[in-house]
């Protein structure tokens, strides 16, 4: 990594509403439909905020095709990191994002090549952005730690989550923008997981008996 090079890490996390045992509310989100969610990359990228358009990006070799659809080719090709196991096929998608982002370094347009990898956890995302930014996160459904369990061992209590959306993300880049990608991410995650979330409780709904 170039002297000129900065790294900072990020994590939030936010209650997943109506993922308690004794919910009262007319469908109980479950962590498999929250995965589930988290596989949609057309409604994931939709809820940045910031977004204008996106498109998948077509393998242009032989080669990339079959990484694309080959974990242990993709982990290669893309240089996964180790712990990231790809469950869906293609075992990893590209996509050409467009984002309405005014601020003193990009123009109000940038364009950024995103990949995304459905775990069995939820979703691993690399973003490439100009000015050599690169953004790596870790999206997953998990237990909340403490929660409530009772004499029948179900967890959590009324009012009280039982799962929790986490955000896991690794920015790189220099070390002049690091402030400036940093800022964005905290000033934009309490929305996206807003937007997340009550997407996983209106599916609950709609799937409850």
């Amino acid at each position: 990594m170039s002297f000129f090079t900065g790294k900072t890490k990020l994590v939030n996390a936010s209650p997943i509403p109506s993922s308690t045992a004794k919910s009262s509310s007319p469908g109980k989100v479950t962590k498999e439909a929250a995965v589930a969610l988290l596989h949609d990359h057309d409604f994931f990228l939709k809820t940045d905020p910031h977004h204008v358009s996106h498109r998948t990006l077509a393998p242009v070799t032989e080669d990339e095709k079959e990484s694309s659809a080959d974990a242990a080719a993709a982990r290669q090709t893309y240089q996964l990191p180790r712990d990231v196991e790809p469950v869906g096929r293609p075992a990893v998608c590209v996509y050409e994002v467009v984002d309405h982002v005014p601020n003193p370094v990009w123009s109000s347009s940038v364009v950024s090549r995103e990949e995304l990898v459905s775990v069995k956890d939820g979703l691993f995302v690399r973003i490439r952005s100009p000015l050599a930014v690169v953004m790596e996160t870790r999206w997953y459904v998990r237990e909340r730690k403490g929660a409530v369990v009772d004499n029948n061992g179900e967890k959590g209590e009324e009012g009280e989550a039982e799962l929790e959306l986490v955000e896991d993300c690794e920015i790189t880049c220099s070390k002049l923008l690091v402030g400036i990608v940093k800022g964005q991410v905290d000033n934009n995650w309490q929305g996206i997981h807003a937007r997340i979330m009550a997407r996983m409780v209106e599916d609950a709904k709609k799937s409850a008996p």
